[in-house]
């Protein structure tokens, strides 16, 4: 058994598809930063911004506060009439200029100058410098909790769960790493299905029985393929892991990204045994099936439902813990999305995420028996396929 797992591994793990899928993710990843890298670069203009006032709130002005992130201070610059302003700006000096009417304090009208117009960065600035000096006369907390703005809290109404500014980032999370898991599912479940049914083709099967059991076979092809997915899966999760720290301590946010390790073990427990059981399923449907195509086709039938709770995504957003979403819950095959869903929006009770992953290795281990028993009824039916009804017969 472990000689068939480590060489079932060592094939797909040596196939350019496992490196090209295994690479992708992190190669998207980091092209996506490249370019959001290079637009933030071409936002950043430190040329100076000037402006003329006219209503004296500027005249002994407080400095800028600090942008936040990786945005350099644009300097402020004081004309005292608009025809120097001009000049500058025809010079190259200032990016543009603003003027303060006489009656800014009342209208709050200003009125931006430019040959071409000023980067949001600089704009934004200069707002949050008229902001310091508007309330210059408060105490420094309050003129900066002022001028940093709203913190937004997400409460259940049953208080069982918020959500504060930094949660969506943890909600996208879990959202990326449950997507992240089903594609590595399916991609290695994919391989184990195919390998099946070519085995069964080119009839290496008939070959391999003379020197092992079939459930020793199967049990090997199934340990080898899961071990594969799990690769993949672990180097994602090592990528997203570092990215994240490197981010922290390169950029320094305010509010550092946190690495949801609660989500991530409670996601690990749930997911784990739904790969084992479409492992299982898979290699049922390679048994069973005469031709490559014709898995496909069954496979695609099977796994549909598991995006099943997707569809439902209003309604489960809306009420996560109505009887729709504990039924879903504890069905084994939507069980991890509706959990992934229902874990962002409410507090999922104790009770149901036990008895869920109980139901899921529950299901795993009666994925594993059908599918040696589906071997080892199927693997001498060259060009016939297995009655899905016979898998079930006491006499079989």
């Amino acid at each position: 058994m472990w000689h068939v797992a480590a060489y079932e591994y060592t094939r797909l793990a040596g196939r350019k598809g496992f490196w090209f899928g295994m690479l992708s993710l992190p190669a998207v990843i980091i092209l996506m930063i490249v370019l959001i890298g290079i637009l933030i670069i071409l936002e950043i203009n430190t040329t100076p911004i000037g402006y003329v006032d006219h209503s004296r709130l500027l005249e002994n002005p407080v400095p800028a506060p600090t942008p936040s992130g990786i945005q350099p201070p644009v300097p402020m610059r004081a004309f005292s009439t608009e025809e120097d302003a001009r000049q500058a700006l025809d010079a190259g000096e200032i990016q543009g200029y603003y003027i303060l009417p006489a009656n800014y304090l009342q209208t709050s009208n200003v009125q931006l100058v430019y040959q071409k117009e000023p980067k949001s960065p600089a704009q934004s600035q200069f707002t949050s410098f008229i902001l310091a000096n508007l309330l210059a006369r408060q105490e420094p907390q309050v003129r900066q909790r002022i001028i940093e703005g709203n913190f937004i809290t997400v409460r259940a109404l049953d208080n069982s769960r918020q959500m504060e500014a930094d949660g969506f980032l943890s909600m996208f999370l879990s959202l990326f790493v449950a997507i992240m898991f089903f594609v590595a599912i399916f991609s290695t479940s994919g391989y184990l299905m195919k390998a099946v049914v070519e085995e069964k083709e080119n009839r290496t099967m008939e070959m391999i029985i003379t020197s092992i059991s079939p459930n020793q076979l199967m049990a090997g092809k199934i340990i080898g393929n899961l071990a594969v997915g799990l690769t993949q899966i672990l180097a994602w999760l090592l990528f997203i892991i570092s990215g994240i720290l490197a981010a922290n301590n390169v950029f320094q946010p305010s509010q550092p990204m946190q690495i949801p390790w609660e989500l991530i073990i409670k996601l690990s427990l749930v997911l784990l045994p739904c790969l084992i059981m479409l492992a299982g399923v898979m290699a049922t449907v390679g048994a069973i099936a005469t031709e490559e195509r014709e898995g496909q086709q069954i496979s695609g039938l099977i796994v549909m439902p598991i995006w099943l709770p997707y569809f439902l995504l209003a309604p489960m957003i809306e009420n996560p813990n109505s009887p729709l979403a504990v039924a879903l819950t504890l069905f084994p095959i939507t069980a991890p999305m509706t959990i992934l869903l229902r874990i962002n929006f409410t507090v999922i009770p104790a009770w149901q995420l036990t008895i869920s992953i109980i139901l899921l290795w529950l299901s795993a281990i009666a994925a594993l028996w059908l599918a040696g028993r589906a071997f080892r009824l199927g693997m001498l039916l060259y060009g016939q396929r297995l009655a899905w009804k016979v898998l079930f017969r006491k006499s079989a």
